[in-house]
């Protein structure tokens, strides 16, 4: 007796995580904010930071989740806005760790946008 109400409880719980499962794959793709061919949508993003650009690295790794994962395409520009020795120096570093990110003035983010593809 006690080994079938556990093995309801099993299959209930098992029910459970395959429903929670397939209801948060047709949230994430209903809440994707593109979904097109490669190559046919390009998300260019562009971070103003200032001062010790303080949770810079933190959205950096937001945008590469979505960028491996498929979901954007594109390339991260990091705007100078008044950025100390240390946010450039973060800044820095972010570019080296992960690639497709560039780094230029505040006053020279149109021209980097109009030279994207």
């Amino acid at each position: 007796m006690i080994l079938l109400i556990f093995l309801q409880i099993t299959i209930a719980l098992l029910a459970g995580a395959v429903l929670f499962g397939a209801f948060w794959a047709l949230h994430g793709k209903l809440r994707t904010p593109i979904r097109g061919m490669r190559g046919t949508t390009v998300v260019h993003t562009v971070l103003s930071v200032r001062d010790g650009a303080e949770g810079l690295e933190q959205t950096i790794e937001g945008l590469m989740w979505l960028m491996h994962n498929g979901t954007i395409e594109g390339q991260i520009l990091i705007a100078d806005c008044g950025m100390n020795e240390e946010g450039r120096e973060l800044a820095r570093l972010t570019v080296k760790k992960y690639g497709k990110i560039a780094i230029c003035k505040a006053e020279d983010v149109k021209q980097w946008i109009v030279e994207r593809p």
